[in-house]
């Protein structure tokens, strides 16, 4: 069957028409920055409409940034949407303005994980975890052979588990969890309250006051000292979240994507593997696998919403 998928990023929205895990169309347009809410929705549906002109998708799945209640399908309060500060109902309102037809929403990560799991680096497991650094850290589940959201929509989000103890208490950046080491967006804070003489490379690559994934590639390209520190931070705090999800649930694989870990490669996701293998418990590791689907995976991992929910 046709299904339409939906990214919903806080600079884009992807839209594809997805058939038998085939994308048969694909079209991208800006987030708008004004006008809220409805603007975004009025952009979500013109995307379904371009990529299925004769509505011949029997629905459609959204993938959204932020914590999505299951069945719910409200999307709350989300920082990365500019105007989006109260609750939406998205899914009803999407659904009336697709003549009824059925839409579902999950986090966005959650419908990555989803798409690496049916058509990417993971299939071929029942139990997988999917691990995206990015701006942030986002992570989906899959346990028996099903995504596994959790009564809140926090299963898997190891991005908000904690690394470090101090921290905790007081620190110039974050409160310990992974997200504060390995994502884009505290790596950058990191790097401003560096000392300038320690950090003067990095400023000079922060164009338009924000390190972007390259950046930090060139960083490590040109072995500065601190763009070395953090990044091998960043792979000891992803491989210590891993090790311990690794632990609680028994994952078979792990996949390892999002912007930053794809920018900086094969090295670093060997090193995170390494790791994770050095702290496993009883010597029972996972392979950590580079994610296959790229910047597709999201959309095409809400159209199989349709399918798998």
């Amino acid at each position: 069957m046709r299904t339409v998928g939906i990214d919903l990023g806080g600079t884009k929205v992807m839209a594809v028409l997805v058939e038998n895990g085939e994308v048969l169309a694909k079209a991208k347009q800006p987030t708008p920055v004004t006008g809220g809410p409805d603007a975004v929705i009025t952009a979500m549906v013109a995307a379904a409409r371009k990529v299925d002109p004769g509505g011949t998708a029997v629905g459609v799945g959204i993938g959204a940034p932020g914590p999505v209640v299951p069945g719910s399908g409200v999307l709350p309060a989300a920082p990365n949407l500019p105007g989006w500060d109260h609750d939406v109902d998205v899914v009803g309102r999407m659904s009336a303005a697709l003549d009824g037809r059925p839409v579902k929403l999950d986090n966005d990560v959650n419908v990555g994980t989803l798409a690496e799991w049916k058509l990417g680096a993971g299939r071929g497991v029942d139990d997988l975890l999917g691990v995206f650094a990015g701006t942030g850290v986002g992570a989906g589940l899959v346990l028996d052979g099903r995504l596994r959201q959790g009564p809140r929509g926090l299963a898997g989000e190891i991005g908000h588990t904690f690394v470090a103890f101090d921290q905790f208490r007081e620190a110039p950046v974050g409160r310990g969890e992974l997200e504060d080491f390995a994502g884009r967006r505290s790596l950058q804070r990191w790097v401003e309250v560096a000392p300038h003489a320690e950090s003067a490379l990095m400023r000079r690559l922060m164009g338009r006051g924000r390190l972007k994934s390259k950046a930090w590639a060139d960083g490590v390209e040109a072995k500065d000292p601190l763009t070395l520190r953090l990044v091998n931070r960043a792979s000891s705090a992803l491989s210590a979240a891993i090790a311990s999800a690794i632990t609680l649930v028994d994952v078979e694989r792990v996949v390892l994507g999002g912007g930053f870990a794809e920018r900086l490669g094969e090295p670093f996701r060997e090193r995170v593997e390494a790791e994770v293998a050095e702290r496993a418990f009883a010597g029972q590791t996972a392979p950590v696998v580079a994610a296959r689907l790229g910047d597709t995976g999201g959309a095409v991992g809400a159209a199989l919403l349709l399918e798998h929910t």
